[in-house]
């Protein structure tokens, strides 16, 4: 089996995908959420937004992902394509308008359901621990780009 992909690519470096990864969030607007519950795994799309460090979304409090995430605060988010994957791990916090800091407001009220606007809404603060990124097959064997909270490479 080649270690280049279906285009014929090489592998790129940890680096490279690292890079690539923090490209992406830095643009990206939204993502897919699973969480898991007592009624099994839950999977949405959500608005997103990076801070540099975090990747925060907003909910109705009631929401089955909001929910779920209250009762154990772990979170998978998936981005890009099939082509072009990236998987981030993380704990989530559900945050309140009103405890949010002052300087990160600005940035949050680009989601569609700014809680500061939309009643019953909460933000949802997604600290990544591991974070995955590969194009193809060439690329598995060192697609963890970010372990335990520390980026590998």
């Amino acid at each position: 089996m080649s270690a280049r992909g279906v285009t014929g690519a090489p592998p790129r470096s940890p680096a490279q995908r690292k890079q690539d990864a923090l490209d992406l969030l830095a643009t990206v607007r939204h993502t897919w959420a699973a969480t898991g519950g007592e009624k099994g795994a839950h999977l949405v799309p959500l608005a997103c937004v990076w801070d540099g460090g975090r990747v925060v979304m907003s909910t109705k409090a009631a929401s089955l992902t909001a929910r779920n995430l209250a009762a154990n605060g772990t979170v998978r988010l998936a981005f890009g394509t099939a082509e072009d994957v990236v998987l981030l791990d993380g704990e989530a916090a559900l945050v309140q308008a009103a405890d949010v800091p002052d300087a990160d407001r600005a940035a949050l009220a680009a989601l569609p359901l700014d809680p500061g606007r939309v009643p019953g809404c909460v933000y949802l603060f997604v600290v990544p621990r591991r974070v995955l990124a590969w194009r193809h097959l060439g690329e598995m064997a060192d697609r963890v780009i970010m372990s335990d909270g520390r980026w590998v490479v």
